[in-house]
């Protein structure tokens, strides 16, 4: 898109009519154990970096693997904290609730949980991946968002605009946004950009007024970024 802008700052993420995008590192292995390269990365105009990933790494666990450090490592403690002062969002997606426990208790600025579903009765796909009530509050108490994730864990996007009300009931509507991260996903319910009209229309006839509508589908998590990117 040429009209494109890449944010820097949470000035580059105030003005609606352009299309801005900050960059995020999915896992926080590129660090190599040290921290400085947190610094690096944010020269180089990184704004936000989600801990842990599929793989482990030092910084904490995951959720879809064994409990190998406890929660957050004194490393990824650093990290928190390095993030917190250069103005960087930190994304908990993938993080065991230990770990995200650990980071809420640390941080002095809201996290993002960028992209996950509450957990249902029985087995789904992606079961590991999906949060429960209290996983879900960790992040709303800091003043965080969490992102409705529109993968095939939901068999349908009818079943999709439910989770995002049940998401709202949780945590309350002001800590709930969208998490697409639909390349490459699991049967996803949502495929393409334009199919986010249909979700906003099917929770407005489900009830949802415009301005909680509005939060969901961006201001939300606006707020956040605008609130911590310098």
């Amino acid at each position: 898109m040429s009209n494109a802008k890449i944010a820097v700052s949470g000035n580059d993420l105030k003005n609606n009519d352009q299309i801005s995008a900050y960059i995020s590192c999915e896992g926080g292995d590129f660090l190599d154990d040290d921290v400085d390269h947190l610094d690096e990365a944010y020269l180089e105009g990184v704004r936000s970096v989600q801990l842990v990933h599929y793989a482990p790494n030092t910084l904490g666990d995951l959720q879809t693997w064994k409990v190998v450090h406890g929660g957050l490592t004194i490393f990824g403690k650093e990290v928190v904290t390095r993030m917190n002062k250069l103005g960087m969002v930190i994304d908990v997606a993938h993080a065991s609730a230990r770990t995200v426990k650990n980071v809420a208790d640390l941080t002095d600025a809201p996290i993002i949980l960028s992209h996950s579903i509450l957990k249902e009765n029985g087995d789904r796909p992606i079961e590991a991946r999906a949060i429960n009530k209290g996983h879900a509050l960790l992040v709303s108490q800091t003043g965080g968002v969490i992102g409705m994730w529109p993968s095939g864990f939901s068999n349908s996007l009818d079943e999709f605009v439910e989770a995002t009300f049940k998401m709202v009931d949780v945590v309350g509507i002001d800590h709930v946004g969208l998490g697409t991260d639909m390349d490459g996903n699991f049967k996803p319910v949502i495929s393409n950009y334009g199919d986010f009209i249909t979700w906003k229309e099917a929770l407005s006839e489900k009830g949802m007024n415009k301005e909680e509508i509005g939060k969901i589908s961006g201001g939300n998590m606006q707020r956040v970024l605008v609130s911590i990117l310098k």
